[in-house]
């Protein structure tokens, strides 16, 4: 429960980063900086989401011999099922505003492949195409490759022993850093170039093996080789957890290329096993009825807010109370919640159901 929870804060770190300026106005930039740091690394709270994605398949899905419970269709269906529908209804909202940037400057081709690419979960390949159509949706680009290779990795893997497991994610993990690293200072490529960004943050064998270092912690949680070991996961989170917020405080002084860096993926990877396990105590609240329906409605809020962010900013312009300020941002913010829970009690969670319902039967 306490994972479910903090999904709600992951996602709103990433929907600030997006609006607490915007929205916030002088009052926001006016807050400390530190405050500031920890309440908009959004680039950090992605690298969560893909490890626990990859914590929570493997949670779900492997069996006692380390293979799919299930026939990759039903898995694929059931990823399907969870993820497009609203996944499919951000492109809807976000449809206007591309429609009048794209149509306006007569980029009609660029249209056509970007809500193809979009469609087809496929913007994430293609760095020109990644931020074109409600940008947050190039996570479930990333995603969508996941579940893809996610069957044949279990296969792959399934005989493999936990240290070989895990050596392999950890290097897998190093070497687009370093190779980023090497590019960025050598010159060869450009680390203020937007392209270059774009590629290195989200293309989507880059960021695989955050997804692996989850699975693997996933196995290794599921084998029960950590009941006994209880005080050294203890000492291990807990200095995860801090170096986490190390990363998110030292935005400010590191350059682009290490903080674009998924540096975060071990750290998360050894957090939420931590967490997981119980050998992090959590607090009560953090389980209560309240966060835990926070936390299953953070996908709406997470792949929704772009869009929801502009009606929001129509309406309030309309009210004449669109002004920046942190009556505005508290209002957005309390209205995408409201909104995304009553999405999810109503739309999603019964969509999924009937998906998989009608394609099982």
């Amino acid at each position: 429960m306490a994972l479910t929870s903090v999904r709600f804060f992951a996602a709103l770190e990433v929907v600030l980063l997006h609006t607490l300026y915007e929205l916030g106005g002088g009052h926001a930039r006016a807050m400390p900086a530190t405050v500031i740091d920890l309440l908009t690394r959004g680039a950090l709270a992605v690298s969560f989401f893909f490890v626990l994605s990859g914590f929570i398949l493997a949670y779900t899905y492997c069996d006692d011999e380390n293979e799919l419970k299930t026939t990759p269709s039903k898995f694929w269906r059931a990823r399907f099922a969870r993820i497009y529908p609203l996944y499919f209804l951000g492109f809807l909202l976000d449809g206007p505003r591309v429609l009048a940037l794209l149509l306006g400057s007569g980029a009609i081709v660029k249209l056509g492949v970007a809500a193809t690419a979009y469609l087809t979960l496929l913007q994430a390949w293609h760095p020109r195409v990644t931020n074109t159509w409600n940008t947050p949706g190039w996570t479930l680009s990333v995603e969508a490759f996941f579940y893809a290779v996610f069957p044949v990795f279990l296969r792959l893997t399934r005989r493999w022993q936990f240290r070989r497991l895990f050596c392999v994610a950890l290097a897998i993990w190093a070497l687009p850093i370093l190779a980023q690293a090497i590019l960025f200072q050598s010159g060869i490529a450009d680390p203020t170039n937007a392209s270059a960004r774009t590629f290195w943050r989200s293309f989507p064998l880059l960021r695989l093996p955050e997804f692996v270092l989850g699975v693997a912690a996933g196995r290794l949680f599921l084998s029960k080789r950590l009941e006994s070991h209880q005080k050294e996961l203890r000492w291990s989170g807990s200095v995860a957890l801090v170096l986490i917020f190390a990363l998110a405080l030292g935005a400010r002084v590191l350059p682009p290329s290490v903080t674009d860096a998924p540096f975060g993926g071990p750290l998360f990877a050894v957090a939420i096993l931590a967490l997981a396990s119980g050998a992090i105590p959590t607090p009560s609240w953090l389980s209560g009825p309240g966060l835990v329906l926070l936390g299953r409605a953070s996908y709406a809020v997470y792949i929704l807010h772009q869009p929801l962010k502009e009606l929001f900013l129509k309406l309030a312009h309309f009210a004449g109370l669109d002004l920046p300020s942190p009556a505005l941002l508290l209002g957005y913010l309390v209205s995408l919640q409201l909104f995304c829970i009553a999405l999810f009690l109503w739309f999603e969670d019964p969509l999924r159901r009937l998906i998989t319902k009608s394609r099982a039967s």
